[in-house]
């Protein structure tokens, strides 16, 4: 169930960031690192809450301080791998206050800690729900399916940004989309 997890949640997440931008930046980005409409860094965050939370999960408290930590530690590091790999920003939140090296900022912490208290608390049980009542040999070829397009894209796009790389001039970090207003 936890690769279904993963497909759903990146998916998603790639769906609130384009939203999110929408309504900030005032138009449509494409968001994330890929082609596809996927957001691994939320796959990933929630297939691995979904297995590391444990009794926490029964707690608001707990969800809301997993939810800043977790999630803000894992842009952070996201955020730097990206940066060095590809010279470039994903994201950038230097123009916000409470930032650290514009990878972080404490206003999407905040965002985290109250998310995390939704998708727990409210959606994922609902997720888990509908996925479990999918049929095993369904979800199995559903995920051999997504894995193959996923590890193509992956490819494609960890060239494109090998290509941008290459062409980059200068020293400076080139960011990748609009950042917020």
């Amino acid at each position: 169930m936890t690769n279904t997890i993963f497909i759903f949640w990146g998916f998603a997440g790639w769906l609130v960031e384009c939203i999110d931008m929408r309504i900030e930046a005032g138009e449509f980005q494409n968001r994330g690192f890929l082609h596809m409409p996927f957001c691994p860094i939320y796959g990933v965050g929630m297939a691995a809450g979904s297995v590391a939370l444990g009794s926490v999960k029964d707690s608001y408290a707990g969800l809301f301080v997993f939810g800043v930590i977790f999630c803000s530690v894992v842009e952070y590091i996201v955020g730097g791998i990206l940066e060095r790999l590809f010279r470039s920003k994903w994201w950038d939140y230097s123009h916000m206050r409470f930032n650290i090296k514009g990878r972080v900022c404490l206003r999407n912490a905040v965002l985290f800690g109250f998310g995390a208290i939704a998708v727990f608390r409210v959606a994922q049980p609902m997720v888990e729900g509908v996925i479990g009542g999918i049929p095993m040999e369904t979800r199995v070829a559903i995920t051999a399916v997504f894995s193959t397009a996923f590890v193509v894209d992956l490819a494609a796009s960890a060239r494109r940004a090998w290509t941008y790389r290459k062409n980059q001039e200068g020293d400076e970090l080139r960011l990748i989309f609009k950042a917020h207003r």
